[in-house]
């Protein structure tokens, strides 16, 4: 059967070639000259968390990792010269998961024009999973549809897509503004001349306050919208020599060059600040929204662009503290922000500076004398401050929409360690991961884990997770029903912290939990007649419901003793070992156990 192309342009090839390219079972996808996504089939969808709506066609820009986007529009530009080519690279899904993919390119070309490009990415993961031979048939969708007896390259539509990718490598897709490659350019530039022509520029870092409200109550389709407004306001306002970038979320940055004194900055904060407060009609209702900005002033506040930006969004962390809602930077403020607003400011930007890593505690089956599993724990080394508590940064993270990034991470990391783990044949054992409530209660969480495991080829019970009772006993048909599907995918659960709660026990017999850890508060103090009795109570409930019950916080021999006395046989504790680095965890498994000779007494 052969496919007739109406007219040269991508719409056409998609509309007429849909029923073939629909029935491609790989991650598939068709991309205009201008690196819009104009067909993409299921799996493509499943692979990267989005769908392909009808009037919003995102671009591939705004999938791939900022690293990999130079190498990525070299890739592109060679296919819109005729080349077929291949390329790894790293894509981030709409989890925030990244993976690593790669990416076969194929021009369309149709009566010998280049309309645009096909392709299919896999994750290299899951590469062994498709044929050698599947290149070939896909090779084969294009043969089928016209016949190419040669090239004519337009070069008029080449320049402007080249064009085009070049603009979207230096800008964000939603608002069209600047990104931060291309603010950074522009304020290193500046200050150059600046520094030569002895003027001063100015810096604002703006955040939107309450925003995630405005996300949490209409969606996030309205709170792009709500972007969109700001930043043409902002475009608007501004002179021509001066830059508006858009860092991500709901901050902005805003480099001015012709500041004069430090009034004049704040003359700019103050109309900046009258314009975000416009009503925006949303929905047929109108909400007023205001903003904390940070400013800071070359030279005056320092000679270079990261320390410009950095002190202006202290200044930020400090007007929105405050309350007053504008803040110049000065001399020590960093001592003025409270820890808790450092740590925030700090923590946006841990993950992508690898500052988090995971650290794992063996969990020990003291009658087998063998480690089953391992407990990922989440540590942060900051280069400034130090070694983060997690007790301090986990809070502060529950408090913002941190806490679901910080997740989705811990979920990533551990997964793809275990894999590692699966690949140097140590014998079997789960890792367990702690999910908040906010996680948990997401409707997507779900579809997130069973994306994750399928992507490092793991089996689900080689993953368990734990969940507080305060999560447990908040939202708790919700809870319960997604406990009940994590389980029926292999997923076990078990009940963190057990014991400290209220309301635990009349609810326990209805959560499908397989297993339990006794809080490390009943295991210290053991001395006490009452405690031991307590602790008896425990373990013995535990045992009486068919559940495994974990004793947590064991330090010391006389526990050990006891909890072997009670038939509590599985244990994590200092005793045993303390949170291992992943270098270490192999250790666990050697023949020999020299890690826990001697502690099975």
């Amino acid at each position: 059967m052969r496919y007739e192309i109406k007219k040269s342009d991508i719409s056409s090839f998609v509309e007429d070639c849909k029923p073939l390219l629909s029935s491609v079972l790989y991650p598939f996808y068709v991309m205009d000259l201008e690196g819009s996504i104009v067909f993409s089939n299921e799996a493509v969808q499943e692979l990267t968390g989005y769908e392909r709506h009808r009037n919003y066609q995102r671009n591939f820009v705004s999938f791939i990792e900022e690293e990999e986007i130079d190498k990525t529009i070299e890739h592109i530009n060679h296919v819109l010269k005729g080349e077929k080519k291949s390329l790894q690279t790293r894509i981030r899904n709409r989890n925030g998961h990244v993976i690593d993919v790669t990416t076969l390119s194929i021009p369309v070309i149709v009566d010998g024009v280049i309309l645009g490009i096909c392709g299919y990415i896999t994750s290299v993961l899951n590469e062994n999973n498709f044929s050698h031979s599947s290149t070939w048939n896909w090779d084969t969708i294009f043969t089928g549809i016209k016949r190419v007896d040669r090239i004519v390259v337009d070069f008029t539509k080449r320049k402007k897509a080249e064009e085009k990718l070049t603009f979207l490598a230096f800008h964000d897709f939603l608002t069209g503004l600047p990104n931060r490659r291309k603010l950074d350019h522009e304020l290193h530039k500046t200050l150059n001349e600046a520094k030569e022509k002895k003027k001063k520029v100015g810096v604002i870092f703006l955040d939107l306050d309450r925003f995630k409200y405005i996300n949490d109550s209409l969606g996030h389709k309205m709170g792009d919208k709500v972007l969109q407004v700001i930043a043409n306001r902002l475009k608007g306002s501004l002179g021509s020599d001066d830059t508006i970038s858009r860092q991500g979320g709901d901050e902005f940055v805003i480099l001015l060059n012709n500041v004069n004194t430090k009034e004049d900055l704040h003359e700019a904060a103050a109309r900046i600040n009258g314009i975000i407060a416009e009503p925006i009609v949303l929905l047929g209702h109108e909400y007023v929204l205001s903003a904390s900005i940070g400013m800071s002033i070359f030279p005056d506040h320092g000679y270079e662009a990261e320390g410009l930006i950095q002190k202006a969004d202290q200044a930020m962390y400090l007007a929105k503290e405050s309350g007053v809602g504008i803040q110049s930077y000065e001399l020590g403020m960093a001592k003025s922000l409270s820890r808790k607003l450092l740590l925030e400011q700090y923590l946006h930007k841990a993950i992508e500076k690898n500052e988090l890593y995971l650290v794992y505690q063996p969990i020990v089956d003291v009658y087998g004398k063998q480690v089953i599993g391992v407990e990922a724990l989440l540590r942060w080394e900051h280069p400034v401050l130090g070694s983060i508590p997690p007790g301090e940064f986990i809070q502060i993270a529950e408090e913002s929409d941190l806490i679901i990034k910080l997740s989705n991470w811990v979920l990533e990391t551990a997964c793809r360690q275990r894999k590692t783990w699966a690949d140097m044949n140590l014998p079997p054992f789960y890792v367990s991961i702690n999910v908040p409530a906010r996680q948990i209660h997401l409707e997507s969480f779900l579809e997130t884990v069973k994306d994750t495991l399928e992507r490092y080829q793991l089996s689900a019970n080689l993953l368990k997770i734990e969940i507080t009772e305060r999560t447990a006993m908040t939202n708790v048909q919700q809870t319960l029903n997604t406990i009940k599907e994590l389980q029926d995918n292999g997923v076990d659960i078990i009940l963190d912290d057990f014991g400290i709660g209220y309301s635990s026990i009349s609810y326990l017999v209805q959560y499908p939990f397989n297993t339990i850890k006794i809080d490390k508060s009943f295991i210290e103090g053991l001395e006490n007649k009452n405690q031991r009795s307590v602790c008896r109570t425990l373990v013995a409930m535990g045992r009486n419901l068919g559940m495994n019950v974990v004793a947590e916080g064991v330090e010391e021999l006389e526990q050990y003793q006891f909890l072997c006395s009670i038939g509590c046989h599985n244990m994590q504790g200092y005793y045993f070992s303390r949170p291992a680095s992943v270098e270490m965890v192999d250790l666990f498994f050697t023949t020999e156990q020299k890690v826990l000779q001697g502690k099975f007494k």
